[in-house]
């Protein structure tokens, strides 16, 4: 596919720039920290199986291109001249650059690097190839690093590589805590999303580390700023933002929705759910490593564990967890669960359908990407959780898959 994309964009008279193998957000980094190049693309099926292909697409300045940036605009005009070649009397050149040690550059100067204490952590890069970036990282700020899936493979001979499974994230929470490991870092394949387990192996929801990322840079930035994350669930980084004097702002989730959202509000942060973290600095886009450097340094400054430093944001709230439904008409169940909880609270259609009452919430909402329906409940007592969400449930008509 990358060769395909190649003679075809030379043929057309653009020049290639080769960047080699990288994650997704290095090639953010290459396309937003060079105004000469037009966009990029990154051949990548993200997290999904090994039979997926795919790529990622990017405007000047790593500006996303979504349906309503001008990718339902590429596929129309794919469609209405898909018997013709676009060609050019000048062809273009294709020349090479490694972008590597220019974006860990970039990356760490998130941090103060003369704060990293050292630390022994789990990387598990799912056989992408964050593991360069982080092997060097782990060298320069003298971290142990515990090597894990570190070799790029393809084929994803352990299975789909998406640390939201837990099947992906049994291997790590066993090594974690086989190893005495200060925490674990688990990136998906293109290493575009990072997830963390804590020092006892307990997976740390991406809810949660929306807050504590949100707490950091508020604290390095001012609290006279703009927090943005997704819908699912929203009370932890609210919080964090009523505690600093912040804005928070609630967006349709979603890579390109976020990152044109950041960019009209200025937004210091978003987060989300599935563990999508954008920083202004950072071209409005996402990053799976300067999540891990935030926290690294965090760690150190407090000189906490890592399950001492996020207790703060998960103290006083439940959630289920996003829960996935398999229904034949999702408009329609929507529409049930509205019609039955419409009048407890205040509702929300950002994304879906949220209800906001005081002691319990929830977000239903059809999946961007596959044919599910996505439930996220979230109260302020353990017990409300189970009673909001065995209602619902009666209305799906199924239990998640």
């Amino acid at each position: 596919l990358k060769k395909a994309l190649t003679e075809g964009f030379v043929g057309a008279g653009v020049n290639v720039v080769d960047i080699g193998g990288i994650t997704t957000d290095m090639l953010y980094y290459a396309v937003g920290s060079s105004p000469e190049y037009s966009g990029g693309i990154v051949v990548s099926a993200s997290h999904n199986p090994k039979q997926y292909n795919g790529a990622k697409m990017v405007r000047e300045k790593a500006a996303a291109i979504s349906s309503e940036t001008g990718l339902f605009d590429i596929r129309d005009a794919l469609k209405a001249e898909q018997d013709k070649t676009v060609s050019s009397n000048t062809k273009g050149e294709v020349s090479r650059r490694d972008v590597l040690n220019g974006y860990l550059d970039h990356v760490l100067g998130f941090i103060d690097t003369d704060l990293i204490k050292q630390f022994t952590f789990i990387g598990n890069a799912n056989f992408g190839y964050v593991n360069r970036g982080v092997a060097l990282l782990a060298e320069k700020l003298k971290l142990n690093l515990i090597p894990l899936n570190f070799e790029p493979d393809g084929t994803f001979p352990k299975g789909t590589p998406d640390p939201m499974l837990p099947d992906n994230r049994a291997e790590s929470v066993k090594l974690t805590r086989a190893s005495n490991a200060d925490f674990a870092a688990i990136w998906d394949a293109d290493a575009d999303r990072c997830m963390f387990l804590d020092e006892r192996g307990e997976f740390i929801s991406g809810a949660y580390v929306t807050a504590l990322l949100a707490d950091i840079l508020l604290v390095k930035h001012g609290g006279d700023n703009k927090i943005i994350f997704d819908p699912r669930v929203i009370w932890p980084a609210t919080k964090v933002c009523e505690q600093h004097g912040a804005q928070p702002i609630i967006s349709k989730s979603g890579h390109a929705f976020i990152k044109d959202r950041m960019r009209k509000e200025n937004a210091i942060f978003a987060g989300e759910m599935s563990a999508h973290y954008y920083f202004r600095e950072n071209f409005y886009a996402d990053n799976g490593v300067i999540p891990f450097l935030l926290i690294l340094e965090q760690l150190s400054r407090t000189g906490k564990s890592f399950s001492e430093m996020v207790r703060p944001y998960m103290e006083g709230h439940y959630m289920t967890g996003e829960l996935n439904y398999r229904v034949d008409d999702i408009g329609k169940v929507i529409g049930a669960v509205k019609n039955r909880f419409e009048k407890e609270g205040t509702e929300d259609f950002t994304d879906g359908y949220s209800l906001n009452t005081v002691d319990w919430r929830f977000n239903i909402r059809p999946s961007n990407t596959e044919p599910l329906l996505r439930l996220n409940v979230e109260a302020r007592k353990p017990g409300l959780i189970e009673k909001i969400r065995t209602e619902i449930e009666s209305i799906i008509g199924s239990k998640p898959r």
